[in-house]
């Protein structure tokens, strides 16, 4: 899970996720091999409904780099926010993971670069199974595997 402010104190950080920007088919920021949020200035932008963790991630960001966005939709699942964009509707930003299959060449990183901890956790109670399993991750750290790297 990503973390936030009530991550419990035994949650493990495996590492950081890095976030992409997600452009529609022939986009000029596609010859970039990172797109710096400056050039996005203008663009319509497919966000996450109001309450959600993502959207305020979004938020953050294009405050960060003073921004205005001009919301052309909002969705509640971040493979639909990739589709969209892929189809040309605005640009979103996204964890990597999150790109579905045969969309990588869509996306690219950003600069500044975005990216948000996750982390390993068990629920209240958890079997021995899962506590076994919160083990073996203590003993992993995510390494460049978890940051995104443009298909060639």
């Amino acid at each position: 899970m990503a973390a936030c402010e009530q991550s419990p104190d035994d949650a493990h950080h495996l590492g950081d996720e890095e976030f992409v920007v997600v452009l529609g088919a022939g986009h000029r920021q596609l010859a970039a091999d990172r797109v710096e949020l400056r050039e996005l200035e203008g663009e319509p932008w497919v966000r996450f409904d109001r309450d959600s963790a993502l959207d305020g991630v979004l938020l953050n960001v294009l405050r960060d780099n003073e921004l205005t966005p001009t919301t052309v939709a909002r969705v509640s699942q971040t493979a639909t926010a990739v589709r969209w964009a892929a189809h040309g509707l605005g640009v979103t930003l996204v964890p990597a993971s999150a790109v579905p299959p045969g969309h990588e060449h869509l996306v690219r990183p950003v600069l500044p670069v975005v990216s948000q901890p996750v982390i390993a956790v068990v629920r209240p109670g958890a079997g021995p199974a899962e506590t076994a399993l919160l083990e073996l991750l203590r003993q992993e750290t995510w390494h460049d595997s978890a940051f995104f790297s443009p298909a060639s």
